[in-house]
Order: structure tokens, then sequence, then C-alpha cells
């Protein structure tokens, strides 16, 4: 994936500090790739080449394609906590803020140092950052933007900025959260394409229409219209039926 992988290669590069301000930001790598033990560990070791500097850790297992579903899933669960399976059901959830967006070329090195200044700056107790980078390109940048709902088929890769706090943190305290993902992103945003993936739905964006599907969105409106006239899937930021007036109860 990406100009610098094999398309049997899917990956995502995390950078992560901690809710306690004592225990240094750590970067981490997940992969999954479709080949053999030899093959994975020789791209392994080309990474660590190039970031000049060896982990502190590496592990490696062989799964079956349910397996790494699961993993990927449990990967992304944790970002809001426990992975599946050891939630309290009872118990709060924690808060969480997040916004992303798509990039068809390199960030520039500033753009970059000043990314990761911010990231350590204003560090407080109780609240984890996270910067995901996801590689893009592949089998996905194949396919027309046109051919499907999914039109984000020409980027490089993707960044989602975010932040977890405890779910019974004070009002000041979500405000910090909301404050620092935002300069988070638009520290970055001037080299951004514009394009957003739906799956990390941002209720701040002004033009959500355009930044999740592109030119596909007034096609997605008629499709709307014909298998939705009444609305009934409807949200904060769901596709509008033509000629229909908004509701209140549409939010």
């Amino acid at each position: 994936m990406g100009t610098g992988g094999p398309d049997e290669l899917a990956a995502s590069l995390k950078v992560t500090s901690a809710a306690e301000v004592d225990q240094p930001a750590s970067v981490d790598v997940y992969g999954a790739f479709l080949g053999t033990e030899s093959d994975a560990t020789e791209l392994v070791d080309e990474l660590v080449a190039l970031a000049r500097s060896d982990p502190i850790r590496a592990s490696a297992e062989q799964m079956s394609f349910s397996q790494t579903r699961q993993f990927w899933a449990e990967l992304g669960a944790r970002e809001g906590g426990d992975g599946p399976g050891l939630q309290d059901p009872s118990a709060q959830q924690p808060y969480f803020v997040a916004k992303s967006e798509f990039f068809s070329r390199l960030l520039p090195p500033e753009a970059s140092v000043a990314l990761m200044e911010n990231f350590l700056q204003g560090r407080v107790p109780g609240e984890s950052r996270e910067l995901d980078f996801m590689p893009w390109g592949g089998a996905y940048n194949r396919i027309r933007p046109d051919a499907t709902a999914f039109v984000h088929r020409g980027e490089l890769f993707q960044l989602k900025h975010s932040v977890v706090i405890d779910a019974g943190a004070a009002t000041r305290e979500h405000k910090a959260a909301h404050g620092w993902v935002a300069r988070s992103w638009a520290l970055v945003h001037p080299f951004a394409s514009g394009r957003v993936f739906p799956n990390f739905a941002d209720p701040e964006l002004e033009d959500w229409g355009s930044a999740y599907y592109g030119p596909n969105y007034h096609r997605l409106v008629q499709v709307k219209a014909r298998y939705d006239p009444a609305n009934f899937f409807r949200f904060h930021q769901s596709l509008p039926v033509r000629g229909r007036r908004p509701s209140p109860t549409d939010r």
C-alpha cells in the first residue's frame, strides 16, 4: 500500500502519549502482510533501516483472515478503552475526540516538526493523545472514484488526530481535548486533500458532503431519495432527501 510498500501490506503508524504525563510518548507500527514470514521480516528490516532506530520490541504472529480482522478491531477499540470483551457494560465510556483528513502528498519536513512539537506540548494528566498515520494506495486507488460510493481513490495516506479522556472529566477538560485536536489538525490541513474517511465522522466539518463523498455526493442523494424517501435513516450528517423540508427529529 502507498508508494513505499507492496499491495500485500496493510499498516498503521501510531504516535501515542499516555494519560500519565511522566511516561514518554511512543511510536508503534502495526501491520498485516499476506505472504511468507521471511518476506514480512524483510519488510520490517527495511523499515528499521529507514527509521535509523532499532525498535524496543518486535513481534510477529501468523493469523487466519478472521483472526487478523479481530486483531484490527481490537486495536481500534482500544482508542476508547479496553478491547472487546474487556469492558464493563455498566461503566461509562471514555470521552473521545477525533478529526482526520486524507493527503495525496507527503508532509513537508517543517509541518512534521510542528505536528510533533504540538503533540508533546501542554500534556495534562488523564489525557491520552494519538496521531494515526494510515497508508493508502494499492488496490484502493486502482478503482475509479465514481465506480462506488467510496470516492477516496487517489490518496497517499490519511492522518487521524484523537484524544481520549475519562468519562467523568470536567467541562474544561472536554474543551481542552477539542482544542488540542483542532490545533493538531489545523497544522497540517493546508497540505491535505480536503477529503475525509466517512468512518471517522467529524461533526465540525462545514462542507461534510464534499469531504466525505466528493463528486459522488449528488448521485448518493438520488439513491437516498429512491430507497429512503421517508428519511428513516437520519442523523446529523445523513444524506438529505430532495424536496423534503428538514425536521427537528432529523438530528
